[in-house]
């Protein structure tokens, strides 16, 4: 297969989970809700930043989910790395890594979300079903048909790989949430998902190859110190 004009066909990418949120902290469904970063999301960013060095080349611009949590998280990340020397990121922002839609289970409590689903823990609902076969059955047990189902999450989220990949040669960082990166492992390295939300600011590399979109989870819910 040739290869793209700009882009490659193969692609590795380092996905940070965005810095904490009120949400996080409270332990609420996130989704599309868009609350800021806490004071422990901005310092440990900011932290984060000063050592993303370590990852060797990437590319000179950084992608987000076009949600303020991300941006504020790639605001902190080039503070840090500005701190420590490093040249800061071109920031590009995008719809398509948003975290999925919850339609009317935003905000809501997630412990109270998954009673409704499965009326368990979220690890105990992910001992029964996969990931999509839990956003499918949210999105039937939304009122309002607004949440998405796991394909229209799947078929966003993958058209932003594939803007990506048209035009990147380098491996790249993409900032987006921890639902995105649970479904990844969950049902493309299940035997890694040895917990089930990645930590705030966690690392997760995933291998992009050809034209189909078939991510490759090289690691998940690490450290850069530990990745380098």
């Amino acid at each position: 297969m040739e290869s793209n004009q700009l882009g490659v066909d193969k692609m590795d990418v380092y996905f940070i989970r965005n810095g904490e949120t009120y949400f996080n902290q409270l332990g609420r469904m996130q989704g599309w809700s868009d609350t800021p970063l806490t004071k422990a999301g901005h310092e440990e960013a900011y932290k984060m930043g000063r050592t993303l060095g370590n990852l060797g080349e990437v590319a000179p611009t950084i992608y987000s989910s076009d949600m303020n949590s991300s941006i504020q998280t790639v605001t902190e990340l080039n503070n840090g790395m500005k701190a420590a020397g490093g040249k800061t990121f071109k920031m590009v922002t995008m719809p398509e890594l948003r975290e999925q839609f919850y339609g009317s289970f935003e905000g809501q409590s997630k412990k109270e979300t998954y009673k409704k689903i499965s009326g368990k823990s979220v690890e105990e609902t992910l001992q029964e079903m996969n990931f999509d076969d839990m956003q499918d059955k949210l999105a039937k047990l939304d009122p309002t048909h607004l949440a998405e189902t796991s394909k229209q999450f799947w078929d966003r989220f993958a058209s932003g790989i594939e803007k990506i990949k048209q035009v990147e040669t380098k491996p790249v960082i993409i900032v987006t949430h921890s639902a995105i990166l649970t479904a990844l492992v969950n049902i493309y390295a299940p035997f890694l998902l040895n917990q089930i939300e990645p930590n705030n600011l966690s690392l997760t590399k995933v291998h992009f190859d050809g034209d189909k979109f078939s991510p490759k989870i090289v690691y998940y819910n690490e450290t850069v110190e530990q990745n380098i």
